[in-house]
């Protein structure tokens, strides 16, 4: 299954420097809940994991991220990830565009269009709960991301964000595709 998801957000800091934590998958990774970057292959490689907290399991996926044509003079970059379960039976492929313009106010906005394709089980769910799973998970990255920018970087590896329990995931995307 192919999906295209578009999302557009703002962050109290000017463009430079929500482009300098933009920019370095450790730090994005750790604002997403369950991920980590296991290893730095070189500037544009990296490995890493996810964990879907599914009630009474947790499903682990592994994967590879590239940052594709970074630009730092027009604050744009393409991410191109891809990763399966730790089981061999779900696969996701994803190519990311992120572009981040400076506001009057001094803040940014970061917009960021991904084009997922699911192969296994995954592509078996019904694409309005993954846009509304999406959502929560949306909305979980950018209130954990602009706390993080917040606070001041002291150069330490970002501490992980837990998994989000994979049963009150499901109550939630319910609650949404039914209106409240």
């Amino acid at each position: 299954m192919a999906l295209k998801i578009a999302k557009t957000f703002q962050l109290k800091q000017p463009v430079e420097k929500a482009w300098v934590f933009l920019s370095d998958p450790r730090k994005v990774a750790a604002c997403v809940p369950g991920a980590r970057i296991t290893e730095q292959i070189d500037a544009k490689h990296y490995t890493g994991t996810i964990s879907v907290d599914l009630g009474p399991s947790v499903t682990d996926y592994k994967g590879e991220l590239e940052i594709v044509n970074p630009d730092a003079v027009n604050h744009s970059l393409e991410l191109f990830g891809q990763g399966h379960d730790v089981k061999g039976r779900d696969s996701v492929s994803m190519k990311m565009t992120v572009e981040l313009h400076a506001l009057a106010g001094g803040g940014t906005e970061v917009t960021g269009v991904s084009d997922l394709t699911m192969v296994g089980k995954l592509a078996q769910i019904d694409a309005r709960i993954i846009n509304e799973v999406s959502n929560i998970l949306f909305g979980v990255f950018t209130k954990n991301l602009q706390e993080r920018m917040d606070q001041p970087d002291d150069g330490s590896t970002p501490v992980e964000t837990k998994p989000i329990s994979g049963s009150s995931l499901a109550w939630q995307a319910v609650k949404g595709l039914l209106g409240g």
